[in-house]
């Protein structure tokens, strides 16, 4: 039977897997490739649901820029002049998350603040669009409402089947086209549903010492 080959571009990643770019994560990309040139823009939001591959940007933004990763809930226990490098770049993930707490809105206020007198780029990741959140500092809202966003939208065909072969692959497993077809078909489009998918199969297939085929395929995802 055919077998499916890997056509998305790869991005390597510092200490992480390959990223592979596709159609629907490609704006937020384009930004990581333009750094610094970021048409006068001091920061950038990227908006994705929890399995849209936000991480993964961020380290490759890292991985260029050489910035300092946080999670918005780090932040609290950190001096913003201690977060904020100087001339560089700097990644905080999941700042809806801090978003209705006072005391972290001010410190993010305060870290764009400084980040601009320091002329250090910023890059933020959201799983919420930040037009729906309830800020309590009317300021910081309108600070971060003021940076382009870019928006990983859910995956297409071609990254689903691409994450689907790779993924396999690094297990060594060879999977046929038309098991592969039928996973798109069936399964929820994020890239989580794909990595449990091929870690149940893989531990199936061992364990009951059968081929990956659309039957066994179709137990799996019925149990999901």
């Amino acid at each position: 039977m055919q077998q499916l080959p890997l056509m998305l571009e790869h991005r390597r990643l510092l200490g992480r897997e390959d990223f592979l770019v596709s159609p629907c994560n490609i704006e937020a990309v384009e930004w990581i490739d333009l750094y610094p040139e970021w048409y006068g823009n001091q920061g950038i939001v990227v908006v994705g649901d929890k399995s849209a591959g936000k991480t993964h940007l961020s380290w490759l933004f890292s991985e260029k820029s050489n910035a300092k990763v946080y999670n918005m809930s780090e932040i609290r226990e950190e001096i913003f002049s201690d977060i904020v490098p100087i001339n560089s770049a700097l990644v905080i993930d999941d700042i809806d998350l801090g978003i209705g707490d006072y005391e972290l809105e001010e410190s993010l206020f305060h870290i764009i603040n400084y980040a601009m007198e320091c002329n250090t780029k910023l890059f933020f990741t959201t799983t919420v669009v930040l037009t729906s959140l309830d800020f309590q500092l009317i300021d910081l809202k309108t600070r971060l409402l003021s940076f382009p966003v870019a928006t990983i939208y859910t995956p297409d065909d071609d990254l689903l089947k691409a994450l689907l072969v790779k993924q396999f692959m690094e297990r060594g497993i060879v999977v046929d086209a038309d098991v592969v077809e039928y996973i798109i078909k069936h399964i929820e489009r994020n890239a989580s549903s794909v990595k449990y998918l091929v870690e149940r199969a893989d531990l199936l297939s061992v364990s009951e010492k059968k081929k990956i085929t659309i039957p066994f395929i179709k137990k799996i995802i019925e149990e999901m």
